[in-house]
């Protein structure tokens, strides 16, 4: 079996995705196409070798986030690694002890919080027994570390069901409208994210490192290591 094939569970769902080579997307199977650039998804495909995905990836300038994406049935809360050539999101999974993975969800709360101005209501209570009732269920601790390597990151994409990679070169615009920043890419469809930062400085920070990237290509210099 390829390495490319995982059984991601969430929510007590089972779903099978797998990794695009052309979008560089872990995705849910829609028809053996890609539903992120249309590409064939096919599970024959071998593996991609490490030595392409670093190629690809570029080398690593830093760790931004947390971040969520703005997405229902895929991993959606984890951190952005900024490269030479553009941005890899890395989700923060569980290993559960039966073997599958589990997403882990972000703990920031949000300005949709549903109870008002009561924070000692009966709801308040039980949601957060619940959320410390879920955590506590969690067999195996989340890690956070990254290493910031070619060959770790490369690995990371391949072992993170949910990664994904936003190439520079597809990126034609960054907008935010509050805490949510949209990436227009071409020809793939957009996407858009939610600064979990504390300060709220991803825009600020993601566009400053597509500058750079943007200068280092026009120097010639890109992905030069």
């Amino acid at each position: 079996m390829n390495g490319y094939l995982f059984l991601l569970q969430i929510v007590c769902m089972q779903n099978l995705i797998v990794f695009c080579q052309r979008c560089f997307t872990w995705v849910e199977t829609h028809a053996d196409l890609c539903p992120e650039c249309g590409a064939d998804v096919c599970l024959e495909f071998p593996d991609p070798a490490l030595e392409l995905l670093t190629e690809i990836l570029g080398n690593p300038l830093a760790v931004l986030g947390p971040v969520s994406v703005d997405r229902r049935t895929l991993p959606n809360y984890g951190s952005f690694v900024v490269t030479t050539q553009g941005l890899l999101f890395l989700p923060r999974l569980r290993r559960r002890l039966n073997g599958a993975w589990t997403e882990v969800t972000s703990q920031r709360a949000h300005q949709w919080w549903p109870f008002g101005d009561q924070p000692s209501s009966p709801k308040v209570l039980g949601w957060l027994r619940r959320t410390a009732d879920a955590a506590a269920a969690d067999d195996a601790p989340s890690d956070e570390r990254i290493e910031l390597t070619q060959e770790s990151l490369a690995e990371r994409l391949m072992d993170s069901p949910g990664a994904f990679f936003l190439e520079h070169r597809f990126t034609r615009n960054v907008t935010a409208r509050r805490r949510q920043v949209k990436f227009d890419r071409s020809p793939l469809r957009s996407i858009t994210v939610i600064d979990e930062s504390k300060d709220g400085s991803l825009l600020e920070s993601v566009t400053s490192f597509i500058a750079q990237a943007a200068s280092q290509r026009a120097n010639g210099s890109l992905g030069a290591g």
